[in-house]
């Protein structure tokens, strides 16, 4: 390796040399005979979450062993060579749905990232009113100059549960992260869409230049998504879009950031094309996705919903015909449980691959996993009983060195969820005086 005293750019791009992507992080990006670490090139922090639908089997999933080196149980065990990365908290207790309304079921998602999930205006609950989301609040520490802000992604609307939403805005259940108390933010469950908004329009290198250059091609596809949302929702939700549009318009200014990076669009391959048939294809591609861009930097922040709360998908894939939701009422029968795990394991499966990949992936001194700090979990445990208690929460990566692994942490009873939220917070920078129904800060 030679040693000069210049190093490039970490923002910069390669130019006709047939890039596919921005640069990630390089040792020519790192002044000569200096510590990575030490570096403004080094590895930034990076934050990213996976909710998954209708719970965790609790009995399948949660350690005995507290502390260190405490056996995998079977829903966890697909992650458990990566043993020394892995952070596990049983005991917490996520927040109550509205019975009423029955919200016990369905709000489940929408309070796993702010503690909160729907709030009333004078009783009314018909309203986009909840609370900013610990994502974005640490988007507002970590995502520096990158282009996009936070991604967020999914695999399925509520197209497939309509009237289902127990008298809320069904966007309630469609997202997790809120811009602030009023701006829910789209959920992309088009891989295509997603790809527009990182690398510009799926096609042929040319179109999508072209179609960057004119500001079309992200706002066209996640409109036409609205819209197919707009006609689910009915009457009485459609007055809502007017003010989830707004957070739509703010990614046009997204897209005139990303024109700066048109050297890289038009030398990227070919793109993704529209919702794949096949759910097991658009879960890998949905991931890759989300290793490439944090790979190039083009976020730092995502948030994955594999499904919401009332998905009416089965998995044939792996030889369970009944639709998801229905299987998590098992009735407590042997057979429905072995399903209920089969498909929470599944899920595990996709997501381990995704860490292992973030672990295999070169960056500094280290591994991109080395600088993540990856959530999984559900808004429930025990789908039969809707149970928040004792919900599922896993932390994946060392957060930059502050975070140990190979830990199993018992929190108090019932200790609320949004404890974890502020000490997730704390530990990447973010501010915040107290999220949701937070009591004290977890400490992890």
């Amino acid at each position: 390796m030679f040693i000069t005293k210049k190093h490039l750019n970490r923002r910069m791009l390669l130019k006709g040399a047939g890039a596919a992507f921005s640069l990630p992080l390089l040792d020519a990006m790192v002044p000569a005979a200096t510590a990575q670490s030490l570096t403004a090139a080094g590895a930034k922090l990076r934050f990213g979450t996976v909710y998954v639908p209708n719970g965790i089997f609790p009995a399948d999933w949660h350690p005995e062993k507290v502390g260190k080196d405490f056996e995998f149980k079977r829903v966890m065990k697909p992650i458990e060579a990566n043993r020394d990365y892995i952070t596990t908290i049983s005991g917490l207790k996520s927040p109550e749905g509205r019975q009423d309304m029955g919200g016990i079921h369905m709000g489940a998602s929408s309070a796993f990232l702010n503690g909160a999930g729907p709030l009333s205006e004078n009783g009314n609950f018909n309203q986009l009113r909840s609370k900013k989301s610990v994502d974005q609040y640490i988007a507002d520490a970590i995502a520096g100059d990158t282009p996009l802000r936070s991604l967020e992604v999914g695999t399925e609307d509520m197209g497939t549960s309509a009237g289902a939403c127990d008298n809320y805005p069904c966007l309630f259940f469609a997202t997790m992260a809120w811009y602030d108390d009023v701006s829910p933010l789209p959920v992309a469950i088009s891989p295509q869409v997603t790809f527009e908004r990182m690398f510009g329009d799926a096609g042929t290198a040319e179109q999508r230049l072209h179609r960057l250059v004119t500001k079309q091609s992200m706002l066209d596809s996640i409109l036409d998504e609205s819209k197919r949302l707009e006609r689910m929702l009915g009457n009485g939700d459609r007055a809502l879009l007017d003010e989830y549009m707004t957070n739509i318009r703010r990614i046009e200014d997204q897209i005139q950031r990303l024109s700066s990076r048109s050297t890289v669009i038009s030398n990227t391959s070919d793109g993704p094309v529209g919702i794949p048939d096949d759910f097991d294809q658009h879960m890998t591609l949905t991931y890759d996705l989300m290793h490439l861009a944090w790979q190039g930097d083009m976020t730092r922040v995502f948030s994955f919903m594999t499904g919401h709360e009332a998905t009416g998908r089965s998995y044939a894939h792996i030889g369970i015909n009944e639709p998801h939701h229905n299987v998590t009422h098992h009735k407590n029968t042997v057979e429905s449980i072995e399903k209920y795990s089969r498909i929470t394991t599944y899920q595990m499966q996709k997501f381990a691959d995704f860490v292992e990949k973030l672990r295999s992936t070169p960056e500094g001194d280290g591994n991109m996993l080395d600088s993540s700090l990856l959530y999984f979990g559900a808004g429930m445990s025990n789908g039969l009983e809707h149970d928040r208690h004792n919900v599922p929460a896993l932390l994946v990566g060392k957060a930059g060195g502050r975070l140990e692994g190979n830990r199993h942490i018992q929190a108090e009873k019932d200790e609320p969820t949004s404890n974890l939220l502020l000490g997730i917070a704390d530990m990447l920078g973010a501010e915040i005086d107290t999220i949701g129904i937070a009591t004290k800060r977890l400490v992890i």
